[in-house]
């Protein structure tokens, strides 16, 4: 029984999910491109903070989109990672040699880079030997709440691979790990006050949305750009 206040992630990945659907459905009957307001948050947060690669996602229908964004970032040569899930694994992260429409997909429908590689050696391979290098990472979430506590689909593949108890909890990965920029992406209307956390949970530094990047609170875990 929840006694917080606090609604179940079962219930309010459901509703999440539900508005994701509705609004899909109703942008799929226009022909025109459809807009993809993430972009520019995204390119004013990579100047702020010019990182050496940036680690993506493929969104699915409903999902903030962040295809026209990572295409101008592939325009530009910084090199692009997208995840590959695994059931039960950690992520694996390829790189984006081509068009995103080309990828192939993998699990779930999600297009996925080829050759994917454990995230550290895609990571490390990406910084290479530049000094004070950080990596931005986009992470994409049903929900985040204003301590940037995520609320993910439930497979658990961030927090395996990013999480307090996941891969990079390995103290051989620390100075890795500090390279790591955390930002949340979604809409700005899946923003809330306070989402249940477990131990596990990855959280992030900040919140990027179709308004902005928003800042979060309680999370010393994460440098602020």
């Amino acid at each position: 029984m929840n006694t917080s206040g606090i609604p179940s992630k079962s219930g309010l990945r459901a509703a999440v999910r539900a508005r994701r659907t509705a609004r899909a459905e109703a942008s799929a009957p226009h022909t025109s491109e459809p807009p993809a307001p993430h972009a520019d948050q995204v390119a004013r947060l990579v100047a702020s903070c010019d990182p050496v690669a940036v680690v993506g996602y493929a969104a699915l229908p409903g999902e903030p989109s962040l295809d026209e964004a990572l295409a101008a970032l592939l325009a530009t040569g910084t090199p692009v990672l997208l995840p590959a899930t695994r059931k039960g694994e950690p992520l694996r992260l390829g790189r984006v040699t081509g068009s995103l429409d080309d990828l192939s997909r993998g699990t779930w429908g999600i297009r996925e880079p080829a050759a994917p590689r454990s995230a550290p050696e895609a990571l490390a391979g990406s910084i290479g030997d530049v000094q004070e290098a950080s990596i931005l990472v986009l992470v994409p979430g049903l929900s985040y709440d204003a301590r940037g506590t995520r609320l993910g689909n439930g497979g658990g593949f961030y927090d395996r691979t990013f999480g307090p108890q996941g891969l990079f909890a390995d103290d051989a990965l620390a100075p890795l790990r500090a390279r790591l920029r955390f930002v949340g992406v979604c809409w700005d209307d899946e923003r809330t006050t306070a989402l249940p956390r477990e131990e596990w949970d990855l959280t992030v530094s900040a919140i990027l949305t179709e308004t902005g990047v928003h800042a979060v609170t309680g999370s010393a875990a994460h440098r602020e750009f």
